[in-house]
């Protein structure tokens, strides 16, 4: 039996000026003694046994009842506590890899998201040429890496003015990437589709200045391919409840339903964070709108954590607490989404953030919370047969902590191991 001890001292090897890593493989192993925290039925299994096996949760048994087996190593953390790798359902790692976003910084990037137990990411439009040579290297585990998942966005034609769109898709002219595509009247919508898919894209994303007819069309065409829509939750002028409408799978940016209320929806996106000086969550249209999600089943990216950082002033940040706090109370799945940058390498991941925010302003519980970053955004992604929880034939996407998370979020901070695709990696 290896004892834990020996286990972390064998992962502490480092190279000068570079953050902790390394890989501590074994071909099937046990962890022993751990109390599992059951996401999809909101439980603590005590004593347990996970085996894992090429990669995958090959059986969990009562430890009680486990027999050692010659050909297994057993790492034994008795007492500890064993939750589904974290999922941040909402990064940008590719909007300009020929400055910002270049390799090097990605790979580190990657690399902290990976030793703070984030195992799977959904990458929310970038340069699909880049994410995917990034995507490729995280799945066979050849650089220290979630893996990744990402869109390809389309929006009108009118959005492609902003510069990040011609970042994103340098070499080719503005709204024609097959990963970054404007959308007219008149476009072949199954045939762009097909080139998005073609990119190695999970999902695509409708981002802005299209007409609810344009959305509910995208959606149709996209899921005829089985493609996942993920959508602001305002598109302009389609208000979120004709977003909702219109099938997409999951809404980003709590705070834009706020545009609900509104009477009128602007033509494009340029004023989008526009207070609504009449704003009351008593309105009936928010009421309305959340049941609507719930019906059609339409997760939440609620994001909310990127208001508090951008506009102090804290009205945005309220608009989308509020609204989130709605539809938690009404059972629409929240994910856990964080659409902030990583620029603070020594710093926690910033999903540690959404997290607490959802937590402490929202109201949610702390296993809730857990849910949401676990099995609720690897449905978002589509991967929840693969990923999000502990359950047998699924990937060991797993962390292993000393405290127990349900009681306070913040255990879940400095992970003692991270374990990816059955490979243990050392912490931070």
């Amino acid at each position: 039996m290896i004892n834990k001890v020996l286990l972390l001292l064998a992962l502490i090897f480092t190279a000068p000026g570079k953050k902790a890593h390394c890989q501590f493989t074994f071909d099937a192993y046990a962890i022993h003694q751990v109390n599992v925290i059951d996401v999809e039925n909101s439980l603590i299994i005590e004593n347990q046994t996970i085996i894992i096996d090429d990669g995958l949760i090959a059986k969990i048994v009562d430890s009680g009842e486990y027999r050692e087996n010659d050909s297994l190593e057993v790492l034994d953390f008795s007492g500890y506590f064993v939750i589904p790798g974290l999922i941040d359902a909402h990064v940008h790692l590719g909007t300009n890899p020929s400055s910002g976003d270049n390799l090097e910084a990605a790979k580190d990037r990657l690399n902290h998201l990976l030793m703070n137990g984030v195992t799977t990411v959904r990458d929310m439009a970038g340069d699909a040429r880049y994410l995917s040579y990034l995507a490729r290297q995280a799945l066979l585990d050849e650089i220290p890496s979630p893996d990744i998942h990402f869109s390809a966005l389309l929006a009108g034609e009118s959005f492609f003015r902003d510069p990040r769109t011609q970042a994103a898709a340098q070499g080719l002219p503005a709204g024609k990437a097959p990963w970054m595509r404007a959308v007219k009247a008149d476009s072949d919508l199954d045939r762009i589709i097909a080139e998005a898919k073609g990119t190695g894209a999970t999902g695509i994303k409708i981002y802005a200045d299209l007409d609810s007819g344009a959305v509910r069309a995208i959606v149709q065409a996209a899921h005829a391919q089985e493609m996942k829509v993920w959508a602001h939750s305002c598109v302009f002028p389609a208000r979120p409840s004709e977003v909702c409408q219109a099938g997409v799978d999951v809404m980003s940016h709590a705070t834009y339903l706020a545009w609900e209320g509104e009477k009128e929806i602007p033509l494009n996106a340029s004023n989008r964070h526009r207070k609504h000086q009449k704003f009351s969550i008593e309105n009936p249209s928010f009421s309305d709108l959340i049941k609507m999600m719930n019906r059609n089943q339409t997760s939440l990216d609620a994001t909310i954590s990127v208001y508090k950082r951008y506009f102090p002033d804290s009205t945005l940040y309220r608009y989308g607490v509020s609204l989130t706090r709605l539809a938690y109370k009404n059972n629409v799945k929240i994910g856990v989404g964080t659409d902030l940058p990583l620029t603070d390498l020594s710093a926690h991941a910033p999903i540690f953030q959404e997290m607490s925010a959802l937590q402490a302003d929202v109201g949610m519980k702390p296993i809730d919370v857990i849910r949401a970053a676990t099995i609720t955004n690897a449905e978002m992604i589509g991967e929840e047969h693969r990923i999000g929880s502990i359950t047998v034939g699924k990937r060991a996407n797993l962390l292993v902590l000393k405290e127990n998370p349900t009681r306070d979020i913040n255990n879940l901070k400095n992970p003692d191991v991270v374990i990816k695709n059955g490979r243990v990696v050392n912490p931070q």
